[in-house]
């Protein structure tokens, strides 16, 4: 059976077994962690196989290209570019599939702010899409959707982390659904918390730091208001926001740690330049060091066209953008070639988090990170400017990165 011998770090949440069984025979359910993972109902399976065929995790990702053609994009729009986590790459594609009545999956907030992957008809509701959110998100509702989409020729754009991605494809190829239409982007990523984890954060804003007659407005995980270069979490209230809160106790520090990580994400099959999607996006970190000649304030994305429909796509849609090719040497990201380590403590974080009943605390001691985290973080901005960022990678492999 699928999941006789199944340990938590092969299985990385995308529900592709679930939404694949025609017999309902598996569930999702979480762990005292906050993940979810596959529970077969053996009265109802029939052995078909088919729930480990869709699987992202069951065999090591081949990919298309361990080439891809990699370039720096700005988007020229300073409004698109400000509302955009790195360079607005995900908006000219977003425009694009709109204009042919297409539609766009992506992650956003609903009205609880809670994390999940929705459908977009229209760049308003797109635009929800924009900005990072560092949370592990709910596919569930995708694949019909999704599926019926596909089917009935429309044009489709799905973003999500590669390993979604990953499943998402192996189920519509499963169930012989037309992808031609299709396009898809991944990011570069290196793990995501659970969404209890991030339940637990909102509790402890909305109890502790929020008055009772204020409500939350808006998230942004990633705001440009210091630098787009800096992880600056903004949370804004309908009497005024939590900036100073923001300071010492935001979400990405945590997301940073890698202690809220899920086990799947120390052991990625998709570290590496062979990516699932059409189009990778991510922050160009090095691009002071990649010989770009365009202003680069505001934020820039490293974009990896990763198969010839992406690049078709690539080619019409550039001159919207200022962008330049570059090498695989300045784009080199730890996360493009190795998984994170998984911190020394991290048992130790579990264990104290499931047991107390003060969250906050148990999350502000290990959402400094280890020390040798908090000394690279330190140390890389310098080595950056100064153009050693090979040095840092090397420093990243070395101590936080776990080979395949």
């Amino acid at each position: 059976m699928f999941t006789e011998n199944l340990k938590k770090s092969d299985c990385c949440g995308c529900m592709a077994c679930a939404n694949i069984c025609g017999k309902s025979a598996i569930t999702m359910k979480h762990d005292k962690c906050g993940f979810y993972y596959p529970i077969v109902d053996e009265t109802k399976c029939v052995n078909c196989g088919l729930c480990q065929k869709v699987c992202p995790m069951e065999d090591t990702f081949t990919g298309v290209d361990a080439s891809p053609d990699i370039y720096a994009l700005r988007n020229r729009d300073p409004q698109i570019l400000k509302g955009s986590s790195s360079g607005g790459m995900f908006t000219l594609l977003a425009k694009w599939v709109i204009s042919q009545n297409g539609v766009v999956y992506g992650v956003a907030f609903d009205k609880d702010y809670k994390v999940l992957h929705m459908r977009a008809q229209s760049m308003e509701e797109a635009s929800a899409f924009c900005t990072s959110k560092y949370v592990e998100s709910d596919l569930s509702e995708v694949y019909v959707s999704l599926s019926q989409d596909l089917k009935s020729g429309k044009t489709v754009l799905l973003t999500g982390t590669p390993c979604q991605i990953a499943g998402v494809q192996k189920f519509l190829r499963t169930r012989h659904i037309p992808t031609d239409n299709l396009y898809t982007c991944d990011n570069i990523c290196h793990g995501v918390p659970s969404r209890m984890l991030w339940k637990d954060y909102l509790k402890i804003l909305k109890e502790k730091y929020i008055a009772k007659d204020d409500r939350i407005t808006g998230i942004n995980m990633r705001s440009k208001r210091v630098s787009w270069k800096k992880q600056v979490m903004d949370v804004t209230l309908e009497k005024g926001n939590l900036e100073n809160v923001m300071e010492d106790f935001s979400f990405n520090r945590f997301f940073l740690s890698l202690y809220g990580n899920r086990p799947s994400c120390f052991h990625c099959h998709y570290t590496s330049y062979k990516r699932p999607g059409d189009f990778t996006l991510g922050d160009f970190w090095n691009v002071e060091n990649a010989g770009v000649t365009f202003d680069v304030e505001g934020g820039v994305n490293l974009v990896l066209v990763n198969t010839p429909k992406g690049q078709k796509l690539f080619d019409q849609l550039k001159g919207e953008a200022d962008y330049q090719s570059v090498s695989k040497k300045s784009s080199w990201q730890p996360h493009l070639e190795y998984s994170a380590k998984p911190p020394a403590k991290q048992a130790a974080f579990w264990h104290e988090y499931t047991e107390s009943n003060d969250k906050e605390m148990i999350m502000r001691k290990y959402m400094q990170g280890s020390f040798l985290t908090k000394v690279i973080r330190k140390v890389t901005p310098f080595l950056r400017k100064t153009g050693l960022y090979g040095f840092a990678g090397k420093m990243y492999k070395t101590l936080l990165v776990r080979k395949k």
